[in-house]
Order: C-alpha cells, then structure tokens, then sequence
C-alpha cells in the first residue's frame, strides 16, 4: 500500500490520477499519515514549503527501523530545499521535484517497491548501501539477506561458524565486527535465524518440511522451535499466512535497530 499525504486537494487528484492502478491511500492530516505509513511499503509527501521542521517531521514518521517503508518527498526544486533534504540521505528517503513529477514518479515507485515485498532482502540492501562496513560483513550480510542472489539458489547458513567459515574469517572476530559496525542490537545468530526460518517456509509451495529442513541442515524440530521463537507460531501456521511472518520480521528490525 501506498500512504500519500498533500494539503493541496488539487496535488492530490494529480498524484491519484497518475497512480489509478496503485493501491493508494490519501490524507490531507499529518497524524493520519503517520499512522497510515505504519502499514505502508512506500509514502509520499508532498510538502509545500520545506522547512527544517518539515524534515524532521519525516524522520520521525519514517523511524521504523531498516526494513520500514520507504519515503518519497515530492516538493518544488530551490537550492534551498536541495540543503534541507540533504539531510535525510540514505536509501530509504527519495527525491522527486514538483516539476518532474509525471516523469519520474511512476519509475521511481517501480523501483522502490518490488524491495518491500521481500523485508529480509530490503534490511540486507540497506544495510549495506547506507552504511561503510567491514568487506567481510558485506559478504555476511549477502549472504544472510539474499541482496544479490534473489531468490537466493541455496539455502542459507545456519550458524555463525560456519558462515564465518565461508568468508574466511575467525567467528570471534567476525562477531566484533559485527558488534563494532552492523547497526543492530542483535548479533549475526538472529538474523541467521531469520534467514533460515523465511527460506524454509518460501520452500513449503514445492516440498515437504522433513525435506526442507535436510536441505537446510537441520532437524524438522530446528525449524519448529525457530517458528516458535521468532513468530509465536508453528511453522504450518507461518507457510499459511506469510504477511504475518513479514510482519513480525519489521516489528523485529524496528525493535533492534540502531539509527545511521
């Protein structure tokens, strides 16, 4: 869903106009926005004037963790506000100026959304175009979040070992690092743990539990007690309602992350 707010009734019908076919919700209410973005992939705001307190206004209603939804400020092009924006630089806030709007809106939104459908993936890729990490937790977080690989061909590493292993590196180490520089209050176990857990249940449209969870590694109870875990649920559940694994995966990341 698309949360879209503008004071200007007539810059709303424009936008909804040029996005007929999206599934889209519009407010004029600033309060309302910032609940409808809770449930949102992507937000616009149309903002008039650009102030310093507007800016600050959408870091706050976009502080939902690395895998929250992505914003796209649409506002009039002035060096000014050029300044002001420069502030909210990192892959989850976007820029279209009021003037290209119907040129560029459309194709950003193309290209925004298709990450939001897979949150694992959204939380890997921001974390390693935002932030300057250590070459060897690029490869981990690759590797854990699929970023390149998409679908990922394997299944992932379950352990820190041997993930350490594969880009040879101590796990010790592996961990400072980790602990030094990944924007998370969680270490690389629980991230693996979801990894895992949302790999085997895109796995169960094709194939049985006893063999996904060989292909894994791992024993059918592993992966019964990483449902549990992570979700509150079995993993019959979870394959049945895979907006509520996604879910809980944001509330998660919103819960652990550190800001930029």
């Amino acid at each position: 869903m698309i949360a879209f707010y503008s004071e200007t009734r007539d810059f709303r019908s424009r936008i909804e106009r040029l996005l007929a076919h999206a599934d889209i919700e519009s407010t004029a209410s600033r309060r309302t926005f910032r609940t409808m973005v809770r449930r949102a992939s992507v937000g616009i705001a149309n903002l008039e004037e650009c102030e310093d307190r507007d800016v600050e206004w959408l870091k706050a209603a976009f502080d939902h963790g690395h895998s929250g939804p992505s914003c796209v400020v649409v506002t009039a092009l002035s060096l000014t506000r050029l300044q002001r924006l420069r502030r909210l630089e990192s892959t989850r806030f976007h820029i279209v100026w009021g003037e290209e709007v119907e040129d560029r809106l459309v194709q950003l939104l193309d290209e925004v959304e298709p990450w939001h459908r897979n949150p694992l993936r959204l939380l890997g890729h921001r974390l390693l175009r935002d932030f300057s990490l250590h070459w060897s937790l690029v490869k981990a977080i690759d590797h854990i979040c699929s970023v390149t690989a998409n679908p990922p061909r394997t299944p992932p590493t379950h352990s820190v070992t041997e993930l350490a292993r594969r880009i040879r590196l101590p796990p010790d180490t592996l961990r400072r690092y980790w602990r030094e520089e990944v924007p998370l209050r969680t270490g690389p176990k629980q991230l693996l743990s979801w990894g895992l857990l949302m790999w085997a249940i895109r796995q169960r449209a094709q194939l049985k539990w006893d063999v996904i969870a060989q292909r894994a590694g791992v024993r059918r109870r592993t992966l019964e007690r990483c449902s549990t875990r992570l979700l509150g649920c079995t993993l019959a559940e979870a394959s049945r309602d895979p907006e509520r694994v996604q879910h809980r995966f944001r509330q998660w990341v919103a819960e652990v992350s550190l800001s930029a």
